[in-house]
């Protein structure tokens, strides 16, 4: 992931009495709200709400989306 990817959505100041944590955890729910495909945070280094497309993560290989029916949560596995 480049650097050019990272939107900076809104800069704090360090010495603003103004803005709570609530208010900067607000900002950044309303962002990940209006876009579920962004990664949205708080980099501390620029001191700003900050976003980045979410990475895709490939499955690993032979995994599957659902447990087998023997396999499901609730059902009792016996074992010869």
């Amino acid at each position: 992931m480049s650097h050019e990817d990272v939107k900076v959505w809104q800069r704090i100041r360090k010495d603003d009495k103004n803005t709570s944590l609530k208010d900067v955890f607000e900002k950044m729910e309303a962002i990940r709200a209006a876009h579920p495909e962004l990664d949205v945070y708080f980099d501390g280094d620029e001191y700003a709400i900050c976003s980045r497309p979410m990475q895709k993560v490939p499955a690993p290989a032979g995994c599957r989306d659902r447990a087998p029916k023997d396999r499901r949560k609730g059902k009792q596995v016996h074992f010869a």
